[in-house]
């Protein structure tokens, strides 16, 4: 559940009209009592502004969850888990059918509040429930859904998401937008965060890794079984697991959380990214104020992956990852997790500054001189549409996470057209006023032109919502004089 909220930004010393400010919400018409097929924003003053452009199916209307508790059994040789949810949820308006999120796998059964609940599938991934009763507006209930089957990931432009198999043994799930419906029954949208617990039992000498924190290991007549809780609230394509044959190790980092490391046996890299994130932590606090999560580490695996999951709280590693992917894993702590996007075609907005990240740390921890770096992605860019041509603001259903190349440049040419005195406060400000409260590229334009004190469509426009190489004014900008 997300905390329906206002920017609170006096401590900053600047103002913004809340009034005219975009906040996550459910919608269903006053009349109907079933939930919408597709979760529904709405802005603060009641406008409604529909569900999620790329993916209007994704998330659904009616509840908020407060929080999710996933039992599995897993068996790894035929990659089968057999699962129950329980979800805790509450009303937003009455209801007499909502959906849950669930791709594959096989429902056996449902229960709202302890009693049967009639269900069907619909769709790729909906689970159409109707309680034997309507349920009263602002009411607390709880699902329960007992499912079985073998996951499978969900194929993307840059790589497989969600449940998939290691080549190592075991399997692990991860990813945005959507691995969470992969392998439980979920709230899909990245405004309803919400707790969740995970306990997995298997076979002997497999472990178990995800959120949070390790709160029950048992052994008997040859199983294991593990508990993880995260307390804090977490989006759903935040969310991970990892069942394999991993050494685990914790650590304590800066500021005195604890890092639980799991590195899969075969894996080249994993004991040199987990020696990283310590330094990566100290650094990243410097600039954007306490690590955000209750946790960190990380998965390191022996897969091949073709980029890094930034879970929170436990990023997911592949075989070549790098130190970089550590310090943007570790930045999307808090421009990823602490701060959340509306819907998927904001992501672009997150990412760029967590991939800035990365340019802010090599810059001052390893000495490359960041205006040649940005001269030089200029150069390799050209004057093409096939780079250009992409827009940030909108980039179009699949390609979310395709333009972060531009992105940190636009990231950088913004550095330099406010200086960096405005222009930090705001890198540091916006996750930091902004705790669980998903925001979107208007909602930073407005939170941008308050804190700098002055009119920047222009900028935007050509950099954010431009297809053409921006005019070199915007381009190279001189930094205003301090």
């Amino acid at each position: 559940m997300v905390p329906r909220k206002r920017w609170h930004v006096a401590a900053l010393g600047f103002a913004v009209t809340a009034g005219s400010l975009l906040a996550p919400g459910s919608a269903g018409a006053a009349a109907s009592t079933i939930g919408t097929d597709g979760y529904v924003h709405v802005a603060p003053n009641g406008t409604v502004l529909g569900v999620d452009p790329y993916y209007p199916k994704d998330g659904n209307g009616g509840y908020d969850v407060a929080s999710y508790d996933i039992t599995l059994g897993y068996d790894p040789s035929h990659n089968y888990v057999a699962g129950k949810a329980v979800i805790k949820a509450t009303t937003t308006q009455e209801l007499s059918q909502f959906n849950l999120d669930l791709r594959g796998m096989t429902v056996s059964s449902v229960r709202v509040n302890g009693a049967k609940a009639n269900f069907q599938r619909a769709g790729e991934h909906e689970l159409v429930i109707r309680p034997g009763s309507t349920l009263a507006k602002g009411a607390e209930f709880t699902v329960e859904v007992s499912y079985a089957g073998v996951p499978s990931a969900i194929s993307t432009s840059r790589g497989p998401v969600g449940w998939q198999r290691s080549r190592q043994g075991g399997a692990f799930a991860a990813g945005a937008p959507h691995a969470a419906r992969t392998w439980y029954p979920v709230n899909d949208t990245s405004v309803d965060k919400a707790t969740f617990k995970v306990t997995v039992t298997a076979p002997q000498g497999y472990t178990v890794v995800s959120n949070g924190k390790r709160t029950g290991q048992s052994t008997q007549y040859g199983y294991s079984t593990t508990t993880w809780t995260e307390d804090k609230l977490v989006s759903p394509s935040s969310t991970m697991i990892g069942i394999g044959r991993f050494d685990v190790t914790e650590a304590e980092l800066p500021g005195g959380v604890k890092a639980v490391h799991a590195v899969q046996g075969n894996s080249p890299n994993g004991e040199d990214l987990a020696a990283a994130l310590p330094e990566a932590v100290r650094f990243l606090t410097e600039k954007l104020g306490d690590y955000p999560q209750g946790t960190a580490g990380g998965m390191y695996l022996a897969d091949g992956l073709r980029f890094t999951y930034p879970a929170q709280g436990r990023p997911v590693y592949g075989a070549c990852a790098t130190t970089a992917d550590v310090v943007y894993a570790t930045a999307a702590q808090w421009w990823t997790n602490k701060l959340g996007v509306k819907m998927w075609k904001d992501a672009p907005l997150v990412e760029s500054f967590a991939r800035y990240s990365v340019w802010l740390y090599e810059a001052e921890r390893e000495g490359v001189d960041i205006n040649a770096r940005y001269e030089a992605a200029l150069k390799a860019a050209g004057n093409g549409s096939a780079f250009w041509g992409r827009k940030l603001s909108d980039p179009g259903r699949g390609n979310e996470f395709s333009v972060s190349d531009k992105g940190v440049l636009m990231v950088h040419a913004l550095r330099r057209h406010l200086g960096d005195g405005a222009f930090f406060t705001m890198f540091r400000g916006f996750p930091e006023i902004n705790d669980n409260w998903p925001q979107g590229w208007y909602d930073w334009r407005l939170f941008t032109e308050a804190v700098a004190d002055r009119d920047l469509h222009d900028f935007y426009s050509a950099w954010v919502d431009g297809t053409t190489v921006p005019p070199d004014s915007l381009l190279r900008p001189t930094p205003p004089a301090s």
